[in-house]
């Protein structure tokens, strides 16, 4: 089964070593920005000609690390570009994707039952609870959505709704979504420290294009 129109992209990987300082300066502008920015802008915020960020631009857009699309028209003349850095790539997505990955990819290969989902989800309890809260210098939804986006998950919050653009295990979701599913709820459970008498978090897998969903109720 191929994942082609619903669900998240891969979890991107690290920054590529090779990239200039300048270049980088403008990836960081745009990541910055957290918005779709035009060339002028991009270019104040860096303090560099436009011509120059533009060269920088064209290999960020090889790279595949922002997205380019047309600005609606105003007036006369051709519709401005707009930039948009591509998302970050998680600091820990290696780790969790080489650990969770393996005890993942066993679980896939038992024979499916409720008795391997609780097991997934205790997996992926065991691994977020080493990465919960320290301190309460962040809120409960702050801390889960930097440990999402350190794992690769990219996530984009509404609410009491996670919106999951990436996946660091996306080749074993789209064949075995049920179990993968189970080791991220557990690593939600881990990350927050929910236990049984609280609300269930749910996951919809591929519920939309380019992301799935997590809820995770208030308690």
């Amino acid at each position: 089964m191929e994942n082609t129109t619903l669900g998240p992209e891969p979890a991107p990987e690290a920054d590529p070593g090779d990239l200039g300082a300048a270049v980088r300066q403008v990836l960081e502008a745009l990541r910055a920005g957290g918005r779709p920015m035009r060339v002028t802008e991009i270019a104040a915020s860096v303090g560099s000609h436009e011509n120059t960020v533009r060269s920088h631009l064209t290999q960020l857009l090889e790279r595949s690390l922002v997205t380019a699309d047309t600005a609606p028209a105003e007036g006369r003349g051709r519709p401005a570009v707009l930039y948009e850095a591509g998302p970050r790539p998680g600091v820990r997505v290696d780790e969790y994707r080489a650990l969770a990955g393996a005890f993942a990819a066993d679980l896939v290969a038992s024979e499916d039952s409720p008795h391997v989902r609780d097991r997934a989800r205790r997996i992926g309890r065991a691994w977020g609870a080493r990465l919960a809260a320290r301190g309460t210098t962040v809120t409960e939804r702050e801390h889960l959505d930097s440990t999402l986006a350190d794992l690769g998950f990219g996530p984009v919050r509404d609410g009491a709704t996670v919106r999951l653009t990436t996946c660091p295990l996306l080749d074993l979701a789209v064949e075995n979504p049920d179990v993968i599913c189970q080791v991220h709820l557990g690593l939600v459970d881990g990350t927050l420290g929910r236990g049984d008498g609280d609300e269930p978090a749910e996951l919809i897998p591929f519920a939309e294009p380019g992301a799935c969903l997590l809820r995770v109720p208030e308690r």
